[in-house]
């Protein structure tokens, strides 16, 4: 959404209590109007000095000329010495050097603020402008000229100031306590008073209203002028969310938080192009297009201009260039998923405030629908009443927990959804009267993590196990010992993996890998990126991307697994029946149907035969039918076939098997009057084919080729 117009009215006093500020105050206004032709050139403002010597308003004006209209001769005239010195207006040199010269305004008479306060808001109300826009109101005084208070004139003011959603911001300028001790109290005691009587209408400006509670950005307040006027000068942006979403803590559970930037990066105005030759008093635009044009030199007689679609990125790579699409970088590139993971927790001494990087982030509790509506945000972006006080619980507790036990949680972040870039910090506990919060500081730190989960296991005596089989029991449910030696196993897993200083970046590895496969090859495919977790993904980051090359080394003494973990290993292993850890191979081999499954027919026919067979090094025990030895398929021209079974394997029985995992090797094989041969042959027309050439009328067939099993893994 766009930043609305505003239009500021500059009430300034300028009475004898005033006179020493004077110049400084009209220093620090005219910066906040050069700022406004900078940053805002569409804002408009106005000055209005009171204690002035002279009259110059239009309410004034109004009731000398109702009074007169209705022949009023006793007339008494209100809102004097209050006088409009800038018209509102948008910025310009002109009224900066008048705002400037704001100790030349200095007057004599006494000061009222709450008719200067009237004048300025029929200023806004009555000021006609194209569109919406703010109403603001910087009332600068030091309080100390008395000024009769009536309740019903405050309240009238407050309804028609809220009536256009005005914001009053009071600079109170701190002046030299008098000498004389009388005067001084009696100084204080007026100062007092008016504080009061303005800190009155700042609440009733800032009570809700049927549109809804008033934003923060658009509170009333009563500030010390210096604050005021040097956060008057600064260009104010509005805070926007950069993440709404879950902290996930674990994969069921989260907090729902919104995340601000805690300080945007102020950067000087843009300089831009202009033409000295245009004459700006005939109506000639002054500023200057710029148009990129892409020229190939290839004849330096002939230069051709080459269109956008016609060119594609390339890397130098010696004396050439390698063209990488946009497609292969995509494939190259990392997609993550938006979210905020914490995954550990360190000491705060751990992360020191020197490490901090980039722009720090403040992540608060999911808010109402009110407070999204008081943020400047739509009120449906906001979450019931319950659950943002359920958010806002969640989030005090853990900040005093972690504040308590000097804890900070490392948090991986991804600000966008598909996003390459992972934001690695530390969340730190921050305490508040306003609020318990978290902040989100970047560490120096890049990470490449991948997650697998795994389902869980059912535990001995529960629902799931008992009903389950024995077979599948045996199979699923863990017993105790099991229990105990993966809990070792995992306590001596530290995931310290290798070294950051001892490995490459695994980034531009691969995309060094790329440049020299596509110098070589120019439809040479991507390499694969690293993937799973834990010792395999370690030794893709140690490993080399190029094929023949070795992997790279690790220190004397270091290793991928730590201390103890070959141990746990070899206890769980034994645990579990001698299981082997590393992957079985799964080419040319299918899963074995369960028993309720009903098996395909079986074909009868000769050239079809499937044969099953069991090898007696495998560790599977299919059994293999008794006549697979007759489907076997004959070779035509009497030999013997590629592999004959022999009979022990043929004899074997069928054994019971209760465990249903078990692996069968399925190989087909076709008779060689099916087999084709693609042979070169040349093609010439009916006509001109020469007597010599002998046209072949039936392929050879080939040699029987050696048994060198080759065929037995293949499906």
């Amino acid at each position: 959404m766009a930043t609305r117009k505003r239009c500021t009215a500059l009430v300034v006093d300028v009475s004898p209590s005033m006179h020493p500020h004077l110049g400084p105050v009209g220093d620090h206004l005219s910066r906040v109007v050069q700022n406004r032709i900078l940053n805002a050139r569409i804002d408009e403002f106005a000055l209005i000095a009171f204690g002035s010597d002279e009259t110059n308003n239009d309410v004034h004006t109004e009731g000398l000329d109702a009074a007169a209209a209705s022949g009023e001769r006793d007339y008494e005239e209100e809102y004097r010495n209050i006088a409009v010195k800038v018209p509102m207006g948008c910025c310009s040199s002109e009224s900066a050097e008048v705002v400037a010269s704001l100790r030349g305004m200095a007057g004599s008479a006494p000061s009222d603020y709450l008719e200067a306060l009237v004048v300025a808001s029929d200023m806004l109300v009555n000021h006609q402008r194209g569109g919406a826009f703010l109403r603001r109101i910087m009332l600068v005084t030091d309080l100390r000229t008395p000024c009769e208070v009536d309740d019903d004139f405050i309240e009238d003011i407050a309804r028609g100031m809220r009536a256009v959603d005005m914001q009053l911001t009071v600079a109170v300028v701190r002046g030299e306590e008098s000498e004389d001790e009388t005067t001084r109290i009696q100084e204080e005691d007026t100062v007092m008073a008016n504080r009061e009587t303005l800190q009155r209408l700042c609440d009733l400006l800032n009570e809700p209203s049927d549109k809804g509670p008033v934003a923060v950005t658009n509170r009333s307040c009563i500030e010390d002028h210096a604050a005021a006027l040097q956060a008057a000068q600064v260009k104010t942006t509005k805070p926007t969310t950069t993440f709404r979403g879950d902290l996930e803590f674990t994969p069921w559970m989260s907090l729902k938080v919104w995340v601000y930037k805690k300080v945007s990066e102020a950067k000087p105005p843009a300089m831009k192009m202009y033409s000295d030759a245009a004459d700006e008093a005939a109506g000639d635009d002054p500023t200057v297009g710029r148009e990129r044009v892409f020229r190939s030199y290839a004849d330096p007689d002939a230069p051709v201009d080459v269109a956008p679609e016609m060119m594609i990125s390339a890397y130098p790579y010696g004396p050439a260039n390698i063209p990488i699409q946009d497609e292969v970088k995509e494939l190259i590139a990392a997609r993550n998923d938006k979210g905020m993971k914490i995954f550990g927790f360190t000491s705060l001494d751990q992360v020191p405030h020197w490490m901090g990087m980039d722009e720090p982030r403040v992540l608060v509790p999911w808010p109402t629908k009110d407070g999204s509506l008081a943020a400047g945000m739509a009120a449906s972006a906001g979450a019931t009443d319950r659950e943002h006080r359920k958010a806002t619980e969640a989030m005090s507790a853990m900040a005093r927990a972690m504040q308590r036990k000097g804890q900070a949680a490392l948090v991986r972040a991804v600000w966008t959804q598909n996003s390459d870039k992972v934001s690695f910090g530390a969340l730190t506990p921050h305490i508040t009267k306003e609020g318990d919060f978290l902040l989100f500081v970047p560490l120096p730190f890049a990470e490449d993590m991948y997650s697998n989960d795994f389902k869980p296991l059912p535990v001995p005596g529960c629902k799931a196990a008992a009903q389950l089989g024995a077979n599948a029991k045996a199979k699923l449910v863990p017993t105790d010992e099991q229990r105990a030696a993966a809990a070792a196993l995992v306590d001596s897993l530290d995931g310290s993996g290798p070294d950051p200083w001892d490995c490459l970046n695994p980034s531009l590895t691969r995309t060094h890998a790329l440049i020299a496969a596509r110098a070589t090859n120019e439809l040479a495919a991507p390499p694969a990126s690293a993937s799973g977790s834990g010792p395999d993904a370690a030794a893709v980051l140690l490993a080399s991307p190029f094929t023949g090359v070795p992997a790279m080394a690790l220190p004397a003494g270091r290793s991928l697994a730590g201390p103890g973990a070959r141990e746990a290993a070899a206890a769980f292993r034994l645990a579990c029946g001698g299981l082997k850890l590393t992957e079985p191979k799964t080419g040319g081999w299918k899963r074995k149907r369960a028993g309720t499954e009903a098996l395909p027919a079986h074909r009868e026919v000769p050239e079809e035969n499937v044969a099953v067979e069991h090898r007696a090094d495998d560790d599977d025990d299919a059994a293999v039918p008794a006549h697979a030895s007759a489907q076997r398929p004959q070779r035509e021209d009497g030999a013997a076939p590629r592999r004959a079974p022999e009979a022990a394997r043929a004899a074997r029985p069928d054994s019971p098997r209760g465990d249903e995992d078990a692996w069968t090797v399925v190989v087909k094989e076709e008779p060689v009057s099916q087999v084709t041969m693609d042979l070169p042959t040349q093609v010439l027309p009916v006509e001109m084919e020469p007597a010599n050439i002998a046209v072949p009328t039936q392929v050879e067939a080939p040699k029987p080729a050696e048994d060198d099993e080759f065929f037995d893994d293949m499906d």
